[in-house]
């Protein structure tokens, strides 16, 4: 195979695994979702975005998740510790991997969808 041809082969896999994982406006995160902590928290749609309930404490955990430039992005917070964070959402399947970050830190979280 010559340089050329493989060079096009690997631009059409980069682009197609681009694509395969890119987050869309359309995605949807309404539902039950278990914590990696063992929590649930309860998404469901309001004004255009996304909010999220602790089903246990009624506490907001996801505020306001909308679609900008390209990402899901929130703020989101953890009630039990009192810490707020930027988040990215980025649906994979039945998963949901959340990165956090807040100042020079950031911690990647997993989320399991239950219904």
């Amino acid at each position: 195979m010559s340089l050329s041809k493989s060079s096009n082969l690997f631009f059409f896999f980069f682009f197609i695994g681009l694509t395969a994982f890119s987050q869309k406006a359309s995605d949807d995160f309404s539902g039950k979702w278990k914590t990696d902590e063992g929590g649930t928290i309860e998404i469901s749609k309001k004004d255009g975005g996304f909010i999220g309930l602790g089903v246990t404490t009624k506490k907001m955990v996801v505020k306001d998740l909308q679609f900008k430039n390209g990402k899901w992005v929130s703020e989101i917070r953890n009630p039990l510790k009192d810490i707020t964070a930027n988040g990215e959402f980025i649906l994979e399947g039945n998963k949901l991997k959340i990165i956090a970050r807040k100042a020079f830190f950031s911690k990647t979280l997993y989320w399991i969808r239950l219904n």
